[in-house]
């Protein structure tokens, strides 16, 4: 099993779907708290390897991991016997990948947008926020998570951004269930530890 994890964590913030993501994976490491810019008095940590000081950033072998879907990619790569990822040459590895970035690189980003307003200053973004919600509802269609029936790091990172954002994302009952499903024992510990 990998060791030498250290993940660089701000209570309040977002690495706190990687510490339940370490807990799925059954993961030994290292929590340093640290502060965020984004949580708190904006001011980045000396301690915290990330280049913008932000979290979660992971170190493992000397080498520094930032950004929330590589630390997610890098750390399931890392423990491809768990079924929290998908490895390379598995038939789900392609939408495994797509639907990681795909919420780092677009629903995420369009749920900020969403969130100050800056929707309602473009339509062309607002069109997309229906489709990105179109989308990922369709996907819960097939079963209980976003690649059907097998729990992944994607519904990780899903499950957190859509608890947080919950206010803004208006009536849905495929959400509400989907959220329904995040209570696993992995993200109870995880809760415990991260503050």
């Amino acid at each position: 099993m990998p060791g030498n994890l250290k993940l660089y964590h701000a209570p309040g913030s977002f690495s706190s779907r990687i510490v339940w993501l370490l807990e799925e994976l059954g993961a030994d490491y290292e929590l340093q708290v640290v502060s965020d810019p984004n949580v708190g008095d904006g001011e980045a940590d000396p301690r915290n390897p990330h280049p913008h000081g932000f979290t979660p950033a992971l170190e493992h072998g000397g080498q520094v991991i930032s950004e929330t879907g590589a630390v997610a990619l890098y750390l399931t790569d890392l423990f491809p016997q768990s079924r929290i990822g998908v490895p390379v040459g598995d038939p789900l590895r392609a939408r495994y990948i797509t639907w990681l970035f795909y919420q780092v690189g677009l629903t995420e980003p369009l749920i900020y947008m969403k969130g100050n307003q800056a929707l309602e200053r473009d339509a062309a973004m607002a069109r997309l926020y229906q489709a990105m919600m179109s989308h990922i509802e369709e996907a819960l269609g097939h079963g209980p998570y976003i690649l059907g029936e097998r729990f992944t790091a994607v519904d990780i990172l899903y499950m957190s951004l859509f608890e947080h954002a919950r206010p803004l994302l208006g009536e849905s009952a495929v959400i509400d269930v989907y959220l329904s499903r995040a209570d696993r024992p992995a993200r109870r510990r995880a809760k415990a530890k991260a503050g």
